[in-house]
């Protein structure tokens, strides 16, 4: 007599996740050495929470690249300041050895 599978609540929710998200039962439930029948109770019986956290997923990836845009905006805007506050830098020393060449003595004042 062939053993009982015990899967916890969790990976169930897992594999439900999967069945919904596009993949066909049989599939999901060949991979998972699962009954496509018990595989199909499971996606009936976990549908509803299994629907609110896949909600929630997918507006937490939403946020997460929304994040990403701000990040690289910022990255961008911090490298061209940096890059503006390198050429100013090089701008002022050019500046002060000229003045050092026309007043030699301008700095002992």
């Amino acid at each position: 007599m062939k053993r009982r599978f015990r899967c916890p609540i969790q990976t169930k929710k897992e594999f439900v996740v999967e069945v919904l998200s596009g993949y066909r039962t049989e599939v999901v439930a060949r991979q998972h050495g699962v009954s496509p029948a018990t595989l199909s109770k499971w996606v009936r019986q976990y549908q509803d929470e299994v629907g609110d956290l896949m909600v929630k997923k997918r507006d937490e990836a939403e946020k997460l690249k929304a994040d990403a845009a701000k990040l690289a905006e910022l990255q961008q805007r911090y490298d061209s300041a940096i890059k503006q506050l390198g050429e100013k830098e090089v701008e002022l020393s050019i500046l002060r050895e000229l003045v050092k060449k026309k007043h030699p003595d301008w700095r002992q004042r």
